[in-house]
């Protein structure tokens, strides 16, 4: 009998076990970066400006804004997110001026921010209500 009887079904599933382990990992880190606020600032800022474009869908809703001849990615929340905040697609439209109040990407470069709150005329939505 060969010492090697049932070699090829071990590296099978050991390779297997380790590619996926991989994989998986790459998609927590991926997940995790994802999902932060460590690409922001900590300083308050906000920005007025009209919608050019929106988007309603995972991983975040978000709008594009023209402000002071800048377009700006304007990261709300996640879908979820936004319906308990009673936020919907049905709350704004290309072309309404909006104000959104959050935290500016770290790199000053990068013209995008991520939105605590978000006031359409005279109606605020608190997206991230325990973020101050």
């Amino acid at each position: 009998m060969s010492k090697f009887r049932g070699f090829p079904m071990r590296f099978f599933c050991k390779t297997l076990s380790l590619s996926l382990g991989l994989i998986l990992a790459t998609l927590s880190a991926a997940a995790l970066g994802h999902h932060g606020w460590s690409t922001y600032t900590n300083n308050e800022f906000s920005l007025t400006g009209v919608i050019v474009e929106e988007h309603f869908g995972n991983p975040h809703d978000r709008l594009t804004l023209e402000a002071d001849g800048q377009q700006w990615n304007v990261v709300l929340s996640t879908p979820s997110r936004s319906r308990r905040a009673e936020f919907t697609d049905d709350d704004v439209q290309v072309g309404d001026t909006v104000t959104a109040y959050g935290h500016r990407h770290a790199d000053g470069d990068t013209y995008e921010m991520k939105t605590e709150r978000l006031k359409v005329g005279e109606y605020f939505y608190d997206l991230y209500p325990n973020r101050t």
